[in-house]
């Protein structure tokens, strides 16, 4: 929080009347990336490693694995247990953001993409969630971005549970699963 609201204020003083045009382009941006992180990592853990590889076993690899035994544990978790992971993952982007010198345009643009890059890091795992919680149950908000599909439609996140389960990986709005299963397929 302290760094997100540190980032904020310095690059709303520094950018003065470009803040907002500078967000408004950098936060679509940020949140596309946070899809293709998403889906990277998300690839990755369901791939490659085991429970037990030193450092991101137990906190990374474990959760990824367990979440295709039962999807629907994650509807069951706590705050901390549904966003601990992400708020690691987004550390860096936000101690990157708030150590961009702010002298340009690019560097106003910059530090709003790391900054948005790792709210929405944050936001990833609430999306995930939401994406397998019943529609009864969801936020009627968030049932019309899903809609929309500004966040993972429920939908469209069940494709990467059907076997052979290995598609459909972005997990923050799943823009970007159809270069990405393309990509991957290629890659494989």
């Amino acid at each position: 929080m302290l760094l997100t609201a540190w980032s904020v204020w310095r690059l709303a003083a520094a950018a003065e009347r470009s803040f907002f045009p500078v967000l408004l382009v950098a936060a679509p941006v940020g949140w596309l990336a946070s899809d293709l992180l998403s889906g990277l990592l998300h690839w990755a853990f369901d791939s490659w490693g085991s429970v037990n590889t030193p450092l991101i076993g137990n906190a990374f690899i474990r959760p990824f694995r367990e979440h295709h035994v039962d999807p629907q544990a994650m509807t069951r978790h706590d705050f901390v247990e549904t966003h601990g992971a992400s708020c690691l993952a987004a550390l860096p982007f936000l101690a990157a953001a708030s150590l961009v010198p702010l002298e340009t345009v690019a560097s106003f643009f910059a530090q709003a993409f790391l900054l948005t890059l790792a709210l929405s890091a944050l936001a990833t795992n609430q999306c995930h969630k939401w994406a397998h919680m019943d529609e009864d149950s969801t936020p009627a908000v968030v049932c019309w971005a899903q809609r929309r599909r500004l966040v993972l439609p429920r939908w469209h996140h069940q494709l990467h549970h059907t076997p052979p389960f290995d598609s459909h990986f972005c997990v923050s709005s799943g823009w970007l699963n159809a270069p990405l299963n393309a990509l991957l397929r290629a890659w494989r």
